[in-house]
């Protein structure tokens, strides 16, 4: 299994907008350019946080992006399945190299079934891990423990 950018991303913007003062938000541009990522790419990956209630989107002059929940209720497993989905790790997977390996039908049906229970059990495994850890986790804080509040507008028009 392979990590993709729509996940990392995902993580990222989420980090930035903890760190943000309270009652600021930032735009897609904004966030795309500290980012150093495609704009357009970065308003696909903020459309599957806000369509999965992750996020809040306003538009206006003042508006952008905010978050929609607290960082100790936003699971990695939440983020990863906004980029990702819920699909299964195997749908849609062609067996047929598999099938070809043996000989019999009643092998192939007996191996196949037993691939797809060591996959679905490592799929498992890994979403419960994922499910496990909050965002707060990544999320900087300073000595007290407080969240790192950063003026990313400053710092991006500074870029």
């Amino acid at each position: 299994m392979k990590l993709n950018n729509p996940f990392i991303q995902a993580i990222g913007i989420i980090v930035m907008l903890a760190e943000l003062p309270e009652n600021e938000a930032l735009k897609s541009r904004e966030l795309s350019k500290r980012m150093n990522v495609s704009h357009s790419y970065l308003i696909k990956v903020a459309k599957k946080l806000k369509d999965a209630d992750l996020i809040n989107s306003t538009a206006s002059k003042s508006g952008g992006y905010t978050l929609k929940k607290d960082i100790d209720e936003i699971t990695f497993l939440d983020i990863f399945d906004a980029t990702e989905g819920k699909q299964s790790f195997i749908d849609g997977i062609d067996s047929t190299p598999i099938d070809s390996m043996f000989l019999s039908k009643e092998i192939v049906k007996e191996k196949r079934e037993r691939i797809h229970e060591i996959l679905d059990e490592a799929e498992a495994d890994y979403r419960k891990k994922l499910s496990r850890y909050t965002i707060s986790e990544a999320v900087p804080r300073d000595e007290q423990g407080a969240i790192l509040q950063i003026d990313w507008k400053k710092v991006i028009s500074e870029m």
